[in-house]
């Protein structure tokens, strides 16, 4: 056999094996392959600003961040530096600081590490809450923590593990209160 007739037969040869490879490939591999695409967010942002208004186009929350990532398939986006500031129906804000946040699908998020949520009024009762984890219903304006939360107002400090509040009403339910200070020095 000549070379172009070693070269032919080669070339059937490899795309013969490559048939068969294909073949007899591993189901468990695609569905792999596929579960890693979830794990590439569908875009990123650095630096992100964003303004979201409800139905009646009143200014409803804003969003800064450093970077977010939207994971599609999975439902929520994640946010490293988050500064959210809520706008209540009288158009008072709050803003809530963290290290960590994702955003689900469900207009609620969750914040984490060094959690600060600031009430921009300034005659409130509730000045400012802090702790490392709080999920919080953007629709609803409700906030929830299992974790240790301080609330400061302006001659008061409360510690609590666990919390449920209303930041429209300023109703807080405190899971299990730990200690509270009068005219505490800060």
């Amino acid at each position: 056999m000549n070379r172009a007739g070693w070269s032919v037969l080669f070339i059937f040869a490899a795309v013969g094996a490559l048939y068969v490879s294909i073949l007899f490939q591993d189901p468990k591999e695609e569905s792999t392959e596929k579960g890693d695409r979830e794990l590439i967010p569908n875009y990123s942002a650095l630096n992100l600003n964003s303004k979201l208004y409800d139905k009646n186009g009143k200014l409803s929350h804003e969003v800064a961040a450093d970077k977010m990532e939207h994971y599609e398939e999975l439902g929520f986006a994640i946010f490293e530096n988050p500064v959210y500031t809520l706008f209540l129906d009288d158009g008072q804000p709050w803003q809530i600081t963290a290290q960590e946040g994702t955003l689900h699908n469900n207009n609620r998020i969750q914040l984490e590490k060094n959690v600060k949520i600031v009430n921009l009024r300034s005659e409130e009762y509730v000045k400012a809450i802090a702790t490392e984890f709080i999920e919080i219903d953007l629709e609803s304006k409700t906030l929830f923590s299992d974790q240790v939360v301080e609330i400061k107002g302006q001659d008061y400090l409360v510690t609590s593990v666990g919390l449920f509040g209303d930041l429209v009403t300023q109703q807080y339910e405190l899971k299990e209160h730990v200690k509270t200070q009068v005219n505490p020095q800060f």
